[in-house]
């Protein structure tokens, strides 16, 4: 929270640079910084795109799921980075949440989101695109178009990629690569109308 915090005082200042477009911005970040990317475009409604990369648990993936970077693992591993009432979830999450994250992702409709991940079992991958596609009825509600009806694609497929909407991912370490630049520079000029 603090870090998607910080995110927006960024665009507080690049507002006050006139060499500046603040209104196209792009919010993105991997691990811990793409869970910061999204959290900043959740609750600040100038980002105009986001695009979070390999979010892991408590970003983009469903948590009732309970795979890979779990709840449980996650307030076991990483104290700092959620309140302790997230903890009460850990134990049968897919019976006590009574949310899941494409709630959250769908804070940022209408704006424009793509989600990128890549092919570690512990970023659950597979959960990032259910996420993506439960959220999707909200952007086809707010903007007539959503996640493309595609099934979850394979490495470097980039047909789930929408006007608004979208996910891919890709094989390759964990970090942001050359073809996460690529695809989060085609989707944000699709979102800018270019």
């Amino acid at each position: 929270g603090a870090w998607g915090w910080a995110l927006s005082r960024g665009l507080d200042l690049a507002e006050r640079i006139s060499e500046i477009d603040a209104k196209r911005s792009v919010v993105t970040g991997y691990s811990r910084l793409g869970k910061s990317a999204l959290m900043a475009a959740a609750r600040d409604e100038r980002f105009a795109v986001c695009i979070p990369n390999q979010t892991g648990g408590g970003g983009a993936p469903l948590a009732k799921r309970d795979y890979g970077e779990n709840i449980s693992t996650e307030n076991r591993s990483f104290t700092h980075w959620y309140c302790r009432a997230y903890a009460k979830y850990a134990k049968d999450p897919h019976k006590t949440l009574t949310f899941d994250q494409h709630l959250f992702l769908a804070c940022v409709a209408p704006r424009a989101l793509l989600v990128e991940g890549f092919g570690s079992p512990w970023f659950d991958t597979e959960g990032e695109y259910l996420a993506v596609k439960a959220a999707s009825p909200v952007w086809e509600l707010l903007t007539g178009s959503g996640l493309p009806k595609v099934a979850w694609p394979e490495d470097y497929d980039t047909s789930a990629i929408g006007n608004r909407l979208g996910y891919v991912r890709r094989s390759q370490e964990h970090g942001i690569s050359a073809y996460d630049w690529n695809w989060l520079m085609d989707f944000a000029d699709k979102a800018f109308g270019r």
